[in-house]
């Protein structure tokens, strides 16, 4: 296997194990949804992949790190 095949395999496992995570995140979070504080599993994902930086403060515009259960 050429190294950007293996890098190619190594991403696309990443973003499927992110997508595992948001869906086990956003089945336990489901239950208590009410119709205000209701988010899609394809709107947290969408959040959730955001890698944008606002430059003044550092942080995310808005978002949520799934892989630190940061919400």
């Amino acid at each position: 296997m050429d190294i950007p095949d293996f890098i190619d395999l190594y991403n696309k496992s990443q973003e499927k194990e992110l997508e595992q995570k948001v869906w086990e995140m956003w089945l336990s979070k489901y239950p208590h949804m009410t119709e205000e504080t209701y988010i899609s599993y394809y709107e947290m994902l969408r959040i959730a992949k955001q890698t944008e930086l606002n430059p003044e403060s550092n942080t995310p515009d808005s978002g949520v790190y799934i892989d630190q259960c940061f919400i």
